[in-house]
């Protein structure tokens, strides 16, 4: 078989399988963050930092946050004068799609969106409590 029909073949398959590098969903991955009390009311201001393997950004509550998306777990403290901080790690899980690329792709779609993050992403709202350390995972609040 020739190197051209190779490639493009193997571009039909990762494109068939719903590849997130192709399908656009991309790498980044915005993030709604919000911060409460210990009593539950709404906190505005806090200094939030959330990390990962790929990067470090910082917003203050509430915001939205573009961060890169990674297998690995994000880290997240937010600090606000007077209040304890409140940190999470919020667990990076695996998109659907990633099984397409493997099964009907022969993994080339796999191997790419694992390298780029893109097979990845985090639950879009994270609702951390002042004071508290907590672990976020999809469906957990």
């Amino acid at each position: 078989m020739n190197k051209s029909l190779m490639v493009a073949m193997a571009a039909l398959c990762a494109f068939a399988s719903g590849c997130s590098t192709l399908t656009g969903e991309g790498t980044g991955q915005n993030l709604s963050i919000m911060t409460y009390t210990t009593d539950n009311k709404d906190l505005t201001g806090a200094q939030c930092e959330l990390k990962n393997d790929e990067g470090t950004w910082t917003a203050v509550t509430p915001a939205t946050v573009m961060v890169r998306r990674s297998n690995k777990d994000l880290m997240v403290k937010c600090t606000k004068s007077g209040l304890s901080d409140a940190r999470a790690n919020v667990v990076s899980k695996t998109k659907g799609n990633m099984f397409g690329n493997i099964i009907f792709g022969g993994g080339i779609g796999a191997i790419i969106d694992h390298n780029n993050g893109s097979a990845y992403e985090y639950p879009s709202v994270l609702k951390l409590i002042m004071g508290q350390d907590s672990n976020i995972k999809e469906g957990s609040q």
